[in-house]
């Protein structure tokens, strides 16, 4: 579905840059923004229709522990409000929902950098 897609363009428009799918080493990119998109986790099936969620998980990086905590904040509260209803429907699928975690500490990566993440929980209504 690619729905960290639409994540990464919203996180665009609030002008956090750098995404990657992975984390990538400090010397090609010292304070991004991973995301990963998990499965559809199917909750209900209609006749037409399943409804489910995708959860995308949102990894700050930072070099400075209080950076990657206010990135973190900045970055959930952004996707939180973020208006969705432009994007909301894209062919087979829509976006009927969504929920964020709070911002958390995750650990410190090889290189010494801070991570703090949090969940996108999407719920998505596909059709069959």
């Amino acid at each position: 579905m690619q729905l960290s897609f639409l994540v990464a363009k919203a996180l665009l428009e609030g002008d956090f840059a750098s995404y990657f799918a992975s984390l990538p080493s400090a010397d090609v990119e010292p304070e991004p923004i991973v995301l990963r998109e998990g499965r559809f986790e199917r909750t209900a099936r209609l006749e037409a229709e399943e409804r489910g969620t995708v959860t995308v998980a949102v990894m700050v990086v930072r070099e400075v522990a209080a950076s990657a905590e206010a990135d973190a904040q900045a970055c959930e509260r952004w996707i939180r409000t973020y208006g969705w209803e432009p994007v909301a429907e894209n062919g087979s699928w829509r976006i009927a929902g969504l929920d964020t975690t709070a911002p958390a500490f995750k650990e410190r990566d090889g290189s010494g950098r801070f991570v703090w993440a949090f969940d996108v929980i999407l719920t998505v209504v596909r059709s069959l």
